[in-house]
């Protein structure tokens, strides 16, 4: 009777490991890395930023965010989004909110439903004193400020792009060629930061990340979560 019953579970229990094999791979691989902060939408395109249904640059379009809003005077307001997951530079964002109390203007048309946008449209302000070569504060920093300076300026901001992400850590790839001279001297920069990156551009794990871009914050750390 034991063994009867072993036989009949096991093709159950087969077809139960199927449905889930099939399952991830119809959603195009592994389940996302949680991940858990705020970011900041750098998108110049008057039509704005896609959204999409998949982390792909040919999957459905659900919607879009509006660009980057200046006032001609030097300030820039961006639309805010959430960030949940990430897949290949992809990251999975909800509750995109146009920030209307800093352009005191109407909000325009946001899109605040879940999606995928690409890394490369979005921008974070963190106030870690340091990067660091893994998403953890015991690794080494691989990249700071000689004096001591957080990477919550315009500079460091504008120069950012996201590469990757696991809770409230985010690997941001800096293009140094978006940040002015007199920041990029006071840079301290491991060849850690360096390695395997284009001419001009650096790579750290980044914590305290900001979810107000218009005045400083406390930045939740990745130690909260411990």
């Amino acid at each position: 009777m034991a063994n009867d019953r072993i036989s009949f579970v096991a093709p159950a229990l087969l077809l139960t490991f199927a449905t889930l094999a099939g399952a991830a791979h119809a959603s195009g691989g592994a389940p996302e890395p949680a991940c858990r902060f705020t970011a900041f939408v750098e998108e110049t395109d008057p039509a704005g930023l896609n959204v999409r249904a998949a982390p792909s640059a040919t999957a459905k379009v659900l919607g879009t965010l509006p660009p980057v809003w200046s006032d001609g005077s030097g300030l820039r307001v961006r639309v805010r989004v959430e960030v949940t997951g990430v897949r290949n530079g992809w990251f999975q964002i909800r509750d995109a909110a146009d920030e209307d109390v800093m352009t005191g203007e109407p909000p325009r048309p946001t899109y605040g439903g879940e999606g995928w946008v690409s890394g490369n449209k979005l921008i974070v302000k963190s106030q870690a004193e340091a990067g660091h070569a893994r998403p953890d504060a015991k690794s080494p920093a691989s990249l700071r400020f000689k004096d001591g300076s957080l990477f919550d300026g315009s500079d460091m901001m504008a120069a950012g792009r996201l590469a990757d992400c696991q809770g409230r850590w985010v690997l941001v790839d800096y293009d140094l060629s978006r940040v002015s001279a007199d920041v990029r001297q006071l840079l301290d920069i491991a060849p850690a930061a360096r390695a395997g990156r284009p001419k001009g551009h650096v790579r750290a794990w980044m914590d305290r990340i900001c979810g107000i871009q218009e005045t400083s914050c406390d930045g939740p750390s990745s130690l909260d979560d411990q």
